[in-house]
């Protein structure tokens, strides 16, 4: 049995771009409902017109080879590219994440869940200030002293900028 030298030896693995005719270059679930949701995507964006991938490659920053295989549905492209992806064709960039599997579905799910909900259904009662305290175990006077003095200047502020912007508007 011959054995590949070390030194010089050449990599005789396969590339990605090769096609196999088994199954082994099938694609998963994951790329399924990834293809099936930006693909369609891209389409309706004008991306999957012919010519339209250097403006792709421009929009999202993705390389030329990246957004051909993206285009042929070959590859999902590396999630450092989801948000440019997402805002080029329109989707909410935890989808893509979600449709790629980096996020499960149930994070998707409790996003919607809470952002469709009204604040006073989730049960979030005003408090006072030395209330706030107690609960975020402030005791020492100060820290307390501290956390008071920081509250009143956010509130006055807040106050101040609402009043002095309402003036504003009305002047």
């Amino acid at each position: 049995m011959a054995a590949f030298p070390r030194e010089g030896s050449v990599d005789y693995s396969l590339s990605r771009e090769v096609e196999f005719t088994d199954m082994t270059d099938a694609p998963t679930g994951r790329e399924e409902r990834f293809f099936a949701l930006v693909l369609p995507a891209l389409e309706r964006a004008g991306y999957a017109a012919y010519g339209m991938q250097q403006k792709l490659v421009a929009d999202t920053g993705m390389n030329k080879s990246t957004a051909s295989r993206l285009l042929r549905g070959e590859t999902i492209p590396h999630v450092k590219f989801f948000p440019a992806l997402a805002k080029a064709v329109g989707l909410d960039p935890v989808e893509l994440l979600v449709a790629a599997e980096v996020v499960p579905r149930e994070y998707l799910e409790s996003q919607q869940t809470l952002s469709e909900t009204d604040r006073s259904q989730v049960g979030s009662e005003p408090i006072t200030p030395e209330e706030a305290a107690e609960r975020l175990g402030i005791n020492d006077d100060v820290g307390r002293f501290t956390f008071f003095a920081v509250v009143e200047k956010l509130t006055t502020d807040n106050a101040d900028e609402d009043s002095s912007g309402g003036a504003t508007a009305q002047a």
